[in-house]
């Protein structure tokens, strides 16, 4: 499906963005993995030998974000895939959440996405690319104790619908894909943040979907192909969401 395509995968250390990477790579594509962890980076290289190669990234950074580009273009010559997978959360209200919390997830899930994707688009521009962000349940929903994250998560699916309409004459598309809560490190991050125990954390989000379980890292990442594939093709400026029927109530 990628064959000779390139794609940029950020947050690729995490739960979801090492199926990505896994997925992407078994559809053909070759991948700049991006990341924070190191060792964790390192084991991903070497899966990928010549396929691939992972950057150490914080996509807080903006000249951050442009090295991975160039990375991109010096190893492959190209650059045809983007996908904005990092994020964090954090738990708390408007009253809780001190500013110092507010600008790190906003930093991480909004801002990163934006500066990727400045240092991205004249290459994808070029090779007429597809941009697939990684929203969530909460770009279209409020939640409980999640300001920060909701606000974030919001913000990056508005920002997807007017890159959409920016770039649409130019053979770019931008998409988001919205998953609810997955079964991956963040479930522990979030039952740390409460308090919980993981497994009973689990159990809730279990019995919270309509279809009775979490969502599976590999169900998102082929929402997320679809979406840089050629199959959606004429598809821009919109959400795919994966979320067992949650936002449907």
């Amino acid at each position: 499906m990628f064959e000779g395509k390139v794609a940029i995968i950020t947050g690729a250390t995490g739960g979801l963005g090492a199926q990505l990477v896994a997925s992407f790579a078994a559809e053909g594509a070759l991948i700049v993995a991006a990341g924070i962890d190191g060792f964790r980076g390192a084991a991903l290289a070497q899966e990928l030998g010549d396929k691939g190669c992972f950057v150490d990234v914080d996509v807080t950074d903006p000249q951050a974000c442009s090295a991975v580009v160039e990375a991109a273009i010096t190893r492959f010559g190209r650059l045809d895939i983007l996908i904005n997978n990092a994020g964090i959360i954090h738990v708390g209200n408007s009253e809780n959440t001190t500013p110092d919390d507010w600008c790190r997830v906003l930093s991480v899930n909004l801002d990163g996405p934006f500066y990727m994707c400045r240092a991205a688009m004249a290459h994808l521009r070029e090779f007429k690319g597809a941009i697939v962000n990684v929203g969530s349940d909460f770009s279209l929903v409020g939640g409980n104790d999640l300001v920060a994250y909701c606000a974030s998560k919001g913000g990056l699916l508005q920002m997807t619908k007017a890159m959409a309409l920016d770039h649409a004459a130019e053979g770019v598309r931008v998409n988001i894909v919205c998953p609810t809560v997955m079964d991956t490190p963040m479930v522990d991050e979030l039952a740390r943040q409460l308090g919980n125990d993981p497994d009973e954390q689990r159990r809730v989000y279990d019995a919270i979907l309509p279809t009775g379980r979490m969502i599976a890292v590999d169900e998102v990442a082929d929402a997320v192909i679809f979406l840089a594939s050629a199959k959606a093709r004429h598809i821009t400026g919109t959400s795919l969401v994966v979320d067992g029927g949650v936002t449907a109530r």
